[in-house]
């Protein structure tokens, strides 16, 4: 399985903190200060759309979104093209940018701790629906590449991955992480990446 398109998702704290269109200047200002990996292009405004997108950092290798997917509000990372490396690496790759750019929101006048994520979720959507249906036997190949992944990030590496959605949607798994370490350590190894 090589799998280039691919999301991670991790949910916010207090949901109902967070005021999409305050994310909107600081994500333009991170566009312009070169705080996003890869190549921005624009932000776009979807807040209107029910568990839908929210607001987009759209870029050409990656998205980065408020996101209100599932009726649930998280902050997500979308690889569009392929960067190379395995499953498990580009993963960790994208979990570390949105644990990044919480941290990132965080610092900002008017967002502050409506912007935490917690760590003891993330949802991992693979986009190739050809390379990877939604089906149990995805699971079963994927399982092990998410357990690399996320449990260096619990402090007793206890790890439980469910497939969730249905066959006519692309695979997703929500992954539950028992003790899970602060975010700044999942943030650590994506600072490297950013320019």
């Amino acid at each position: 399985m090589d799998p280039h398109r691919i999301s991670v998702k991790l949910y916010l704290d207090d949901p109902a903190g967070l005021d999409a269109e305050a994310v909107v200047p600081p994500f333009h200002r991170y566009i312009r200060e070169d705080l996003v990996v890869g190549t921005p292009i624009d932000v776009a405004r979807y807040a209107h759309v029910v568990n839908g997108p929210g607001i987009l950092i759209i870029g050409h290798q990656l998205d980065y979104a408020i996101d209100y997917g599932e009726g649930r509000v998280g902050i997500s990372v979308t690889r569009k093209r392929d960067a190379g490396g395995a499953f498990a690496e580009q993963v960790r790759d994208l979990a570390g940018e949105a644990a990044r750019l919480s941290l990132l929101l965080q610092g900002e006048d008017g967002i502050g701790d409506a912007a935490r994520v917690g760590t003891g979720e993330a949802l991992v959507t693979i986009l190739d629906r050809y390379e990877a249906p939604n089906d149990d036997e995805t699971l079963v190949r994927v399982d092990p590449a998410l357990r690399d992944v996320f449990e260096p990030l619990s402090e007793c590496a206890t790890v439980h991955a469910v497939r969730v959605g249905t066959s006519r949607e692309p695979f997703a798994a929500r992954v539950a992480i028992t003790s899970p370490r602060p975010l700044e350590h999942w943030a650590e190894g994506s600072a490297a990446l950013a320019r």
